[in-house]
């Protein structure tokens, strides 16, 4: 995208807002990207971003219905960003030509990252004490949360949403990380997008955040870390599908429910895929970029088999996502630096 980035800045919350009965209509409310600052009890804000991607919805309903029920007072003061309202508006991750806004938070001059460093400036001037990116899977996923560090303070936003928690350094130019620097920071996966359970678990999680978020007193609950050791990537030029055709003409045909495999282990053997004859090979990166698909899969006979045992996690089945972010991620329990 060409041109200046506008960051919106409100210290209000329009009637507006509490009528729209979907994200879609946001851009009638908000005038692009826009960051707003509500005073609550508490002065230091907890740092809330949603809609990074336009078709993950499930933190815009939420934030609406607990924002609805404080809109007398709230027990702490929030700052809360809403993302590509853009993208939103046509239900669509981003648009033709717009950057990935979860991309943007690691530097750089486009007019996103621009934006992203207004953002960040601000938050670091009202010295937030925490923050939380809202986001949605594409494929099907317990609920889960992501840290960029595991010390107990971070560990501890994920508390009350899930035991399941992914340590990752890659990509590092995503909200979480960028937030890590000034505060505890989490990303919060919530399921499928708009599901009437995973808004009500979100809400429920914010609900008792805006209480007990920066409590001396407050431990985190026991959980299982993982770590991101490796991403599935399919080459740009092949054509695949997930009807598991051991006849394929494609490049890969994968399982018909490759999604449910996320945080299932893929035990060594296990073929995840078909392949044309003479085709082209997955691309397996690590945390480096480095091509280490050896280490995990073989090619053998039209079939793609797992080389050891796998734990994935966002195996995704939508095509638009898997070409241009990943297919997927391999992960590894975490046992400490």
């Amino acid at each position: 995208m060409s041109g200046k980035v506008k960051l919106n800045f409100l210290e209000v919350l329009p009637d507006s807002f509490f009528d729209i009965e979907h994200p879609s209509r946001l851009h009638e409310v908000f005038d692009g990207p826009t960051l707003i600052s509500l005073e609550g009890d508490a002065p230091e804000p907890l740092m809330i971003s949603t809609l990074l991607h336009g078709n993950e919805t499930t933190g815009f309903f939420a934030l609406q219905r607990l924002l609805k029920n404080y809109r007398a007072r709230l027990p702490r003061s929030l700052l809360i960003f809403f993302g590509n309202l853009e993208a939103a508006a046509q239900g669509v991750r981003h648009l033709p030509g717009q950057p990935d806004f979860n991309r943007i938070w690691g530097g750089g001059e486009s007019p996103e990252a621009r934006m992203a460093r207004e953002v960040l400036g601000y938050a670091r001037r009202k010295r937030v004490i925490a923050n939380v990116d809202i986001h949605n899977t594409t494929g099907r996923n317990p609920y889960y949360a992501c840290v960029n560090r595991t010390s107990e303070d971070f560990l501890r936003l994920s508390s009350g949403f899930t035991d399941i928690v992914i340590y990752f350094t890659e990509p590092h130019e995503v909200n979480s990380n960028a937030f890590a620097k000034i505060c505890p920071s989490v990303t919060l996966e919530c399921g499928l997008p708009g599901e009437a359970e995973g808004i009500a678990h979100l809400y429920q999680y914010l609900d008792k955040l805006l209480v007990s978020v920066g409590s001396e007193g407050r431990a985190a609950d026991d959980c299982r870390i993982y770590h991101t050791v490796a991403r599935l990537k399919v080459p740009y030029y092949c054509e695949f599908d997930f009807e598991f055709d051991e006849n394929t003409d494609k490049d890969f045909s994968f399982m018909r429910s490759f999604d449910h495999f996320n945080f299932q282990r893929i035990a060594k053997g296990t073929v995840i895929a078909h392949r044309r004859a003479n085709g082209p090979h997955l691309a397996v990166l690590d945390n480096c970029d480095r091509l280490v698909t050896e280490q995990y899969f073989g090619f053998q006979d039209g079939r793609v088999i797992a080389l050891q045992d796998l734990i994935p996690s966002m195996f995704t089945t939508v095509k638009d996502v898997a070409r241009e972010d990943s297919l997927g991620y391999l992960m590894e329990p975490y046992v400490g630096e």
